[in-house]
């Protein structure tokens, strides 16, 4: 009845009751975050081989959709080892579920909630429906992380049904996330681009990765529940745009 924080709470006061459990611990396992950054020396191998060229001249954008923050913590800090300052690592999270966005932004980490600014922290994306974030990915990954962003549910699923139709691609709501990543860093107007050096000819030979974090696993009934929910809010979306 809970959330996520209060499931892992429950899950270690379990495992330490138990001396043949061990625990994996996604809020504070150094072993699971340093697992998540061998990613990045595989997205290398692949750049290489697709002859994808990631430096000073051709920065690489990654967008990754962030829960409680030990994957995409992991992911980016393999790929700044991998790509140094080419890299660009940007955190996309629910607007019901900001979490690791407040807790870096109030310096407070773990020792903040969504709930304590009046979000409820409830979503369609599940596996990013986490009220606090890990207060050891936030302090070690603060300085490395280059920008957050969030995404509403109703955009989730115009985008899931988007990506269905135009690549039959069948992703779950928490891996669409990332999708509108690369359109806010071209239309944001606050100067990040600037202060990144990164001009217009630098953009122009950028590479944007979208990190989709998964969706096979979703129940054909409920992906088909995803998609009619999607289909209808494009369709909604085009009478209102016809309307207008």
């Amino acid at each position: 009845a809970c959330d996520y924080s209060v499931a892992v709470a429950e899950g270690r006061k379990q495992a330490d009751a138990d001396p043949y459990c061990h625990f994996v611990d996604d809020e504070n396992s150094t072993s699971l975050f340093l697992g998540y950054a061998v990613a990045a020396q595989r997205l290398q191998q692949q750049f290489a081989a697709a002859a994808i060229r990631v430096d000073a001249e051709h920065p690489l954008f990654v967008y990754l959709p962030c829960g409680v923050g030990g994957g995409p913590g992991g992911v980016a800090f393999g790929l700044k080892l991998a790509f140094g300052d080419a890299v660009h690592c940007l955190f996309a999270e629910p607007t019901h579920s900001p979490c690791m966005l407040i807790g870096v932004h109030t310096g407070r980490h773990d020792q903040v909630s969504v709930q304590d600014f009046g979000i409820d922290n409830l979503t369609a994306a599940d596996g990013l429906a986490v009220g606090r974030p890990s207060g050891f990915v936030g302090r070690a990954m603060q300085r490395s992380i280059d920008g957050y962003y969030t995404v509403s549910d109703e955009e989730l699923y115009r985008l899931l049904a988007l990506l269905d139709n135009s690549e039959n691609l069948r992703l779950e709501p928490s891996a669409l996330a990332g999708v509108p990543g690369m359109a806010r860093v071209l239309t944001e107007q606050q100067g990040y681009r600037a202060r990144m050096h990164l001009t217009p000819s630098r953009m122009a030979r950028a590479t944007h990765l979208i990190w989709a974090t998964g969706g096979s696993m979703v129940p054909a009934s409920e992906m088909a529940d995803y998609l009619a929910k999607g289909r209808q809010l494009l369709q909604a979306e085009a009478t209102d745009s016809g309307g207008r």
